[in-house]
């Protein structure tokens, strides 16, 4: 008998990988959103379920993510049924990675976001993980890429870090491995509870770095981002040539 994605996801909200994402997540989010609240929240993903809980007490109204017309954003649509601006903080967990187009995709979360909104991202790190073979993502990301996705869509990054570095040097070997056996591997499969709530530990301790700096390699990838024109971001002007002056402008001056 089939399930809904709700009932899919909700087997792996206990899973040490979705709640260690969802510590790191809320963290950030805690400190980066304006009056660390939220008026509309906008949660899209299954796996952003596990964030929704968390976000209650800071979010005073919050759609998604399993509302039937967000099912397919992404997937198969690159719109939303919600007016512009409508929403001051936007989640899109596991959504750009499966996107067909993620360049609308992204286009269309900054469309709902308001001026003064803050746009939340996770996405799978690493395109050398990524296999022809892969059950998973469609495409992986790396900090600049990321970066440039955003910039092209008018966002501005805020924050950009890695997720899930400290176990990252055990799941990478693995991930590879099965690569080249042709078997991916789900590191959100069942496991004993002692090894999910060591694992989950372990994952949720970086919220103590990534909110201080930028964590330089993980599994995952958590970015926040703004209106470019919230954040007062421009090109910064370029320096005037300083090239040997002209003999005409010396004599000028001699004179």
């Amino acid at each position: 008998m089939s399930t809904s994605p709700k009932e899919h996801f909700e087997t792996l909200n206990d899973h040490w990988w979705s709640r260690g994402r969802c510590a790191v997540s809320l963290d950030l989010l805690r400190r980066h959103l304006a009056h660390g609240e939220a008026k509309h929240a906008l949660l899209l993903g299954p796996s952003a379920d596990a964030l929704r809980e968390k976000l209650e007490p800071i979010c005073g109204e919050i759609s998604g993510p399993f509302e039937k017309n967000l099912q397919e954003f992404g997937v198969t649509g690159d719109t939303l049924p919600y007016e512009d601006e409508s929403f001051d903080l936007v989640c899109a967990l596991d959504v750009l990675g499966e996107a067909e187009d993620d360049e609308a995709v992204v286009s269309e979360l900054r469309r709902v976001l308001s001026p003064e909104g803050l746009l939340l991202l996770a996405v799978p790190a690493h395109p050398w993980l990524f296999s022809d073979n892969d059950s998973g993502p469609r495409r992986r990301y790396t900090r600049r890429s990321l970066a440039k996705r955003l910039r092209d869509c008018d966002l501005t990054p805020e924050r950009n870090t890695y997720a899930n570095s400290l176990l990252f040097p055990l799941i990478a070997p693995a991930a590879l491995a099965a690569r080249l056996v042709d078997k991916p591997v789900d590191q959100r499969l069942p496991m004993p509870k002692l090894a999910n709530e060591l694992c989950y530990r372990a994952f949720a301790a970086e919220r103590f770095l990534s909110r201080h700096v930028d964590l330089p390699l993980g599994q995952t990838l958590v970015a926040l981002a703004r209106h470019r024109e919230a954040t007062g971001w421009i090109l910064p002007e370029r320096a005037p040539e300083r090239g040997r002056p002209r003999i005409a402008s010396i004599q000028t001056a001699c004179c």
